[in-house]
């Protein structure tokens, strides 16, 4: 069994309703693009950027982490929702919440996944420095204070 897998639509399938497969089907037959498919791609993008910072990636950009299928499907469902315009229920919000915490401590490098089978080649896809943080502070301009000026 691969370390890393591919996301499939059929998988994402398993875990949303027939109502909601029924209404992408009928977008996706409008659409040149399946949504089912562009939430896939967003939500494994998601989790390779948090994978990144201290883990070797997998040279196939379309894999994730064999522990994280369930962790990239629910995000990748949640984007099917908010295509569609549909409210998440208040379990799938705290499952999604909980996601989200997960890959942030993946991406804080203090959760570990396990090793690619075929890893990007000199330390390609692994990020050693923080990504810069763009920072706004609110410029104060009254009769008293000049702050920002």
């Amino acid at each position: 069994m691969s370390n890393w897998i591919t996301i499939t639509p059929a998988a994402l399938e398993d875990i949303t309703s027939p109502a909601i497969i029924a209404k992408i089907n009928e977008i996706a037959g409008q659409s040149h693009t399946n949504p089912m498919t562009r939430a896939i791609v967003a939500a494994v993008a998601r989790v390779r950027r948090a994978v990144s910072t201290g883990n070797a990636l997998e040279t196939d950009p379309a894999t994730v982490p064999a522990s994280l299928e369930a962790v990239t499907l629910r995000i990748a469902r949640a984007g099917l929702f908010e295509f569609l315009r549909f409210p998440l229920d208040e379990d799938q919000k705290v499952s999604l919440r909980e996601d989200l915490s997960d890959l942030k401590r993946i991406s804080d490098e203090r959760i570990r996944v396990e090793a690619p089978d075929n890893p990007l080649s000199d330390g390609q896809g692994i990020q050693r420095q923080p990504s810069p943080a763009v920072i706004r502070n609110d410029r104060k301009f009254t009769d008293r204070s000049t702050d920002g000026i």
